[in-house]
């Protein structure tokens, strides 16, 4: 044999020299008996090997001199002569490789039932009202491996970060990270891309949740003044309704890693929506609204005389906030006591913000949606915004919600309030990964909303924290809870605040001391004592018709006027423009004779029809400097087959946008075919139009009677937004109606009721 013959024979075969001898042996034979067990690229490598497997099998056969054993016939199929031989292999070598085959698939299917069901033995519930039993799945029995098997080496490549463990070692690191006080559900989505990057960054020895002494000083400053906040309210205004946040504290901190970690990854701008438990906090220890406001609020002052106003618990604010370096602007959504309604407001507002800022990848406003537990279940408003999160016309990039999950809705147990196991399964439809979190570790909340807004960021969907906790006080501050949760109630009463658990650890870890603790908590209520002295001569600076909608503001007394009306010459050319379609846009053939038909309107002077008005009315706007949206269902046709604002070739589907041709200096014309919802979607609307007073906003019901589905949309907020909230909006309903032969059902918008509505 000549040597360069020689070198590439052990080039090879070098693999089987040293520490790569037994490891390589073991996946070489398994290639010899079934080939197909092998991943492709290890396939790749021994099929490449050729000659030279008659080498490596002699090397795994070893010396003709070693002590005879029991043996066993394996096939051997040689690639180059596609001919079988029946070779030894000694009993040895053949257990060996099949009990380390078996202990690696099985140990692989434990990690992953712990992936998918580990939430469900997680240490979640401060108040322990259920006992968990260890699932079946969980169990390694299940899978075969008894108490002699857990010292044991495994092979797992790189799984859990680790080349080898053993089962003890497996174990910890998978109750540790999927059955502590976090509950990973992520295993049901479907973009194996955002599942491996949830798995890689939870994972792992390296994984744990580590926050830097500052990071952990930081939580417990959050923790006192929520605390604090609270307490100080329940002294000073006894059996008022405050909807306090006692017993889920811990949603302060995660609200700020959310600012603060959504500044660092681009976020120009935070909106809020949330329902009334814990809102003055939120308000005063995340938003900055003056503690003395709230407190003048609760002497009975209104923040605004020139408006009806609201309970203090529905009212919304904005501020700016800097975390290193970083400003963010935060605004909360006022809204009124019908739970999740102000979710789509909230996306609308996102959605027109993001128009804003050309905000085209949707990075730089981060929508956060708070929710009850009860409400999240039950309201079917929540699927909607769920359903719509990924449609063109209303996709804002992604939702972070967050489940104040207090184990009871008003005095209604779980299992009368949901089918589910937990609230948060109804993100399942949009594939969102959920985080479930026990409320009484503030670093685990908080660690959870890290690694959401990093979610969020990176790929531009929702994701779900639901964080177990309870109300300390009941629904309300005025009401008796043990009327109907006596049991759960008993362990509240002996349950120590979350604040105590945590000064207790951080005092443990040496960080601080419980003396020191004490003495901060009393500098913050001396701080608040100063707040309640100044808040009996505080006078409020909100402003009717702020922000974008200042110069809109009317005298007082006085309509406010604008000029309208168009030249007849640009109505002619707009009309024709908006008539005309490509020669190259293949229409269909009855269409292109309706707009033959519109171009000779304009060209011959006759007389125009209804959608032909309806057109000319948004092209003067968008010749005029104002952009246009319409969402509806069916829109873009036209419920009666009238409109045709978006064209579809005959031959490919591509669109073609009339309104969207007249000319380059124009603003855009947005028209959707909206998902089959009434309430969310108008909803969606009013939240746009409230950012966007330079967009005309409609909204068009299929039939004038639809508009009963979005009733919540018209009464609470759009009717009524004005006198509660000072809060403007130019939203335009479509109510399509009249008396066809179709008998009343689609002949009336009921119109009588929004007259009434106006006065």
């Amino acid at each position: 044999m000549s040597s360069s013959k020689n070198n590439t024979t052990y080039k090879k075969t070098s693999f089987l020299a040293g520490n790569n001898s037994e490891f390589i042996n073991e996946f070489y034979a398994d290639y010899i008996s079934d080939p197909q067990s092998l991943p492709e690229s290890w396939r790749q490598f021994f099929e490449g090997l050729s000659d030279e497997q008659k080498l490596i099998h002699d090397d795994l056969k070893g010396p003709s001199w070693s002590p005879e054993k029991k043996n066993k016939k394996i096939k051997l199929t040689y690639l180059n002569e596609k001919k079988e031989l029946d070779v030894e292999k000694k009993d040895i070598n053949s257990d060996y490789i099949k009990q380390a085959t078996k202990d690696s698939v099985r140990a692989i299917m434990l990690i992953r039932a712990f992936r998918i069901r580990g939430h469900l033995i997680s240490s979640l519930d401060p108040l322990s009202l259920l006992e968990k039993e260890e699932h079946p799945e969980l169990k390694p029995a299940t899978y075969g491996f008894t108490k002699k098997d857990y010292n044991r080496k495994i092979f797992l490549d790189g799984v859990l970060g680790l080349q080898y463990a053993d089962l003890n070692q497996i174990l910890q690191i998978l109750k540790k990270t999927y059955c502590s006080n976090i509950g990973y559900e992520f295993m049901h989505m479907g973009d194996p891309d955002e599942k491996t990057w949830i798995r890689n960054r939870i994972e792992g020895p390296e994984k744990d949740i580590k926050f830097t002494e500052n990071g952990k000083k930081a939580i417990l400053n959050k923790m006192v003044e929520a605390e604090g906040f609270e307490k100080y309210l329940a002294v000073k205004f006894v059996g008022t309704k405050r909807f306090g946040l006692d017993g889920g504290e811990s949603l302060i901190p995660a609200l700020e890693q959310i600012i603060k970690r959504g500044g660092n990854l681009g976020a120009k701008e935070i909106k809020i929506g949330m329902p009334h438990r814990g809102r003055l906090n939120v308000l005063a220890n995340v938003m900055g609204k003056p503690y003395k406001a709230i407190f003048s609020e609760f002497f009975g002052k209104s923040s605004n005389q020139e408006i009806g106003g609201d309970v203090k618990y529905h009212l919304g604010a904005s501020s700016n906030r800097e975390f290193d370096g970083n400003s963010v602007h935060i605004s909360l959504t006022d809204n009124p006591s019908h739970l999740e309604a102000v979710n789509p407001v909230v996306l609308g507002q996102v959605r027109a913000k993001q128009f804003f800022h050309h905000d085209s990848e949707r990075k730089k406003v981060i929508p956060v949606l708070m929710h009850g537990d009860a409400a999240f279940a039950g309201q079917g408003i929540v699927a909607e915004c769920f359903a719509m999160s990924g449609l063109p016309g209303h996709n804002i990039g992604g939702t972070i919600h967050i489940i104040v999950n207090n184990q009871i809705g008003f005095t209604t147990a779980p299992r009368f309030a949901r089918s589910s196991p937990y609230p948060s399964d109804v993100a399942k439809i949009a594939q969102a990964p959920i985080f479930h979190v026990n409320g009484d570790d503030p670093e685990a909340v908080v660690h959870c909303a890290k690694i959401a807004t990093e979610y969020r960021q990176k790929f531009n969907r929702d994701v779900v924290i639901d964080m177990v906790c309870y109300r300390r006080f009941g629904h309300n501050e005025g009401d008796e809870p043990s009327f109907t949760q006596p049991i759960m109630y008993k362990k509240i009463k002996v349950h120590p605040t979350t604040l105590k658990i945590y000064s207790k650890k951080l005092s443990n870890e040496g960080l601080t001391s419980l003396e020191d603790i004490e003495n901060q908590k009393e500098k913050f209520k001396k701080f608040l004592e100063k707040e309640l002295e100044l808040s009996k001569t505080y006078k409020s600076e909100l402003k009717w018709f702020e922000g974008a909608w200042s110069r809109f503001k009317p005298g007082l007394g006085k309509d406010k006027r604008g000029v309208s009306g168009v030249k007849k010459d640009k109505i002619i050319k707009i009309g024709k423009k908006i008539s005309k379609i490509p020669s190259n846009f293949n229409t269909h053939k009855t269409l292109k004779k309706i707009f033959d038909l519109k171009y000779q309107m304009f060209d011959e002077n006759k007389r125009i029809d209804w959608s032909t008005a309806e057109s000319l009315a948004f092209g003067t706007l968008l010749t005029e400097g104002f952009s246009v949206r319409l969402s509806g269902q069916d829109s873009g046709r036209g419920t009666f087959s009238q409109r045709h604002g978006v064209l579809r070739n005959q031959e490919n589907h591509d669109r073609y946008v009339p309104l969207n041709n007249i000319e380059n200096s124009q603003k855009k014309f947005e028209i959707i075919d909206s998902l089959l919802s009434e309430l969310a979607v108008l909803g969606f609307e009013f939240g746009y139009s409230l950012s966007e007073p330079e967009t005309l906003v409609l909204w068009e019901a299929q039939f004038g009677d639809f508009a009963n589905g979005a009733q919540i949309i018209i009464d609470q907020f759009i009717t009524s937004g004005e006198s509660k909230w000072g809060r403007a909006s130019g939203i335009v309903l479509l109510l399509p109606h009249g008396y066809e032969g179709q008998g009343p059902e689609h002949s009336s918008a009921r119109l009588e009721r929004f007259l009434q509505l106006c006065a």
